[in-house]
């Protein structure tokens, strides 16, 4: 083979970032990063990158936790800046009224958040109109709202991430594509690109949406789905502030939503807004009738907002699991490859603890700082991912294409 690396990373997204600048912390020689195109080119640059911690399940919730801390640190802890914001998040889920099942599922759901760290509370109506007075809230009797959640640059994480893996020894590959994975003997033992072959005895796929064909080389299946979800970026009337909204995961009017600079938000939708797709064939543009739906709804929450002035948009890519939870952890029958994919579009907010979970378990053989094995592949072998991670899951009246 014309090339050889120690651990062979497939993917320049927030994954093969965080993973390679962790590697490379704990000391592995020779990480080489593979990019198709260039770093942060396909979800983790198209993304939104809120910074949510709510989640029902621990597993996840601790992830996101853990990553928050990374992003709060970046200088320290990466070097440079992520340009993170810690604008404040409101977590918002359809309920009919104080009794609604969704009530004691959001304040079981906060207190499992509190116990791992989480700053986060369940707000009544009221307290969440004096912390957004340009909001209304008569459709929800609680949100939960977390104070130091937010947002980053996530072109800027990612590409810090990188940066700092190869100041560590890392090397980085851009416009080399990795077309199939070499196994001989029950392991993995290099992959093909673009450029020639490249000899590794760990291979790790971070390929998002790319993922199912190219570990279907090596005999390894996944139920993976690309699907398109599209944002838009608008142009606040005078009536919304300038700057300084909170972030908003709004299922109970089907948006979510940030700040984009000075007077922008940017928006994207849950049901039916999602389609599937070939990852190599979809449009990148927006639709033409994204924009206003993406108003309309942004309205339902803030009326002001039906004001506001598209000035452009663009689609990106989820790759969804059946369960939507994400595949982390070694592939059944091939030793040495691992997996890192599915995050169903809520993938970026946990990139710096995934990241350094699997190097634990590359290196070390088991992951100590998160046990990973709630997101092993093998789950898909029979029925059992169909239960809830959690007694409290919520009742959801959008699909966001991934779960609480």
């Amino acid at each position: 083979m014309i090339d050889r690396a120690e651990v062979v990373i497939v993917g320049g997204g927030i994954m093969g970032a965080s993973l390679a600048f962790a590697l490379a912390g704990r000391g592995v020689r020779d990480v080489l990063v593979l990019e198709r195109r260039t770093v942060a080119s396909g979800a983790s640059g198209k993304t939104g990158a809120l910074l949510r911690q709510h989640y029902s399940n621990r597993p996840e919730a601790t992830l996101a936790h853990l990553s928050l801390q990374t992003f709060k640190g970046w200088g320290e802890i990466v070097g440079g800046s992520c340009g993170y914001v810690g604008c404040g998040l409101i977590v918002t889920v359809a309920m009919t009224g104080p009794d609604d099942p969704n009530v004691a599922r959001m304040r079981a759901n906060v207190a499992l958040q509190r116990a791992i760290g989480i700053r986060a509370e369940v707000l009544p109506a009221a307290e969440l109109r004096r912390l957004q007075p340009f909001a209304r809230f008569d459709d929800i009797p609680v949100a939960a709202y977390e104070p130091e959640s937010g947002y980053v640059d996530a072109i800027a994480a990612t590409r810090g991430l990188l940066d700092a893996a190869v100041a560590r020894g890392a090397r980085l590959r851009e416009g080399t594509t990795v077309v199939g994975l070499h196994a001989a003997g029950g392991r993995v033992v290099g992959v093909e690109t673009s450029a020639g072959p490249v000899a590794a005895g760990t291979v790790v796929c971070a390929a998002g949406a790319w993922a199912a064909p190219l570990l279907a080389t090596a005999g390894v299946a996944v139920p993976l789905e690309p699907i398109r979800v599209q944002v838009a970026v608008v142009n606040r009337p005078a009536a919304m502030p300038r700057e300084g909204t909170m972030a908003y995961v709004d299922t109970a009017a089907g948006h979510f939503c940030r700040d984009w600079g000075a007077n922008r938000t940017l928006v994207g939708l849950g049901a039916g807004a999602h389609e599937p797709v070939d990852p190599d064939r979809y449009d990148e543009r927006p639709d033409p009738a994204f924009a206003p739906a993406a108003l309309a709804a942004l309205a339902r929450r803030m009326p002001a907002m039906a004001g506001a002035t598209p000035l452009w948009g663009h689609a990106g890519l989820y790759d969804m699991t059946p369960d939507a939870h994400p595949i982390i952890g070694a592939a059944p029958g091939v030793a040495g490859l691992y997996l890192c994919v599915g995050f169903s579009g809520a993938g970026f907010k946990k990139g710096p603890a995934v990241g350094q979970c699997l190097a634990e378990l590359i290196v070390a053989g088991r992951a100590t700082t998160v046990d990973l094995a709630p997101f092993r592949p093998e789950r898909f072998a029979d029925d059992g991912w169909r239960e809830p991670w959690s007694p409290h899951e919520y009742t959801l009246s959008a699909d966001f294409g991934h779960k609480f």
